[in-house]
């Protein structure tokens, strides 16, 4: 279920480089705003920047009410937003999308949930953790594979395996560690977020383990809401050849995995 998205205020408390141009950005949120949920993103004005930018939320502590951002610097905005420093402001709309369906997939139980995530796409998948140990209260079964292109972009991995097994895959597939875990054990679900060319094979790699799959899709925006259709995606339901267009900023960003059609 998707959460009342507001434009508020932020203010940077602080702001640390964690990997070759990634930086971990936490944001104290002057006003109040709906908790996000894992898989949905804010949309942050950038200063001197008309367009905001979409960033993935990667963690929310609903008491200091400290949103959590993982920022790679891919061009200007993103460049201006890894250089901000503690105290200063700007405003961001969150939260925004549709969330990874965690409570629908675990259903009260101690669920046996399983994560992949490529580059910068391990960053919501922090959030997706935190959420899903909280919920089953420590008691999860999660399992996390990781891949990055190189050592000097890799992130995360400690934080993960605070919360399970995790495997960290430099320069190769990620989903290669994943094909021999699935052939010992099928998860409940799998949670992914990464590049198309991951997240194609892992498309394929599911349908034949059985698996049920919900992906986060990495996509340009303009204006995060639905108006401009430039993030549209393809998504075709039940397997079958009609194919409908999807807005990843308002129908996403996650969708179940077997529906995404790749080109």
């Amino acid at each position: 279920m998707k959460s009342a998205a507001r434009d508020i205020v932020s203010r940077v408390i602080s702001n640390e480089r964690i990997a070759d141009r990634i930086h971990d950005i936490r944001f104290a949120l002057h006003s109040a705003a709906e908790p996000p949920l894992p898989g949905q993103f804010a949309h942050v004005s950038v200063p001197g920047v008309f367009l905001r930018r979409p960033i993935s939320i990667a963690g929310f502590d609903p008491a200091s009410r400290i949103a959590r951002l993982i920022v790679r610097v891919a061009g200007r905005g993103t460049d201006i937003l890894s250089h901000m420093k503690t105290g200063d402001e700007t405003r961001m709309t969150m939260p925004l999308g549709n969330p990874y369906p965690i409570r629908e997939l675990t259903g009260g139980e101690i669920p046996d949930i399983w994560l992949v995530g490529g580059g910068i796409g391990a960053a919501p998948l922090l959030y997706a953790a935190d959420y899903i140990s909280r919920l089953a209260g420590g008691r999860a079964g999660i399992k996390t594979f990781l891949g990055f292109r190189d050592a000097a972009a890799a992130f995360g991995a400690s934080e993960f395996e605070a919360y399970g097994e995790t495997s960290l895959d430099i320069g190769g597939f990620v989903t290669d560690a994943l094909t021999e875990s699935l052939g010992k054990k099928i998860p409940d679900a799998i949670l992914a977020c990464g590049p198309a060319p991951m997240l194609s094979s892992l498309q394929k790699i599911c349908a034949r383990s059985g698996v049920r799959a919900y992906a986060s899709l990495e996509e340009r925006m303009g204006c995060g809401v639905g108006a401009c259709l430039v993030c549209n995606c393809g998504i075709s339901k039940d397997a079958g050849d009609e194919v409908s267009y999807k807005r990843v900023c308002r129908d996403g960003p996650v969708f179940p995995l077997p529906e995404v059609v790749f080109k």
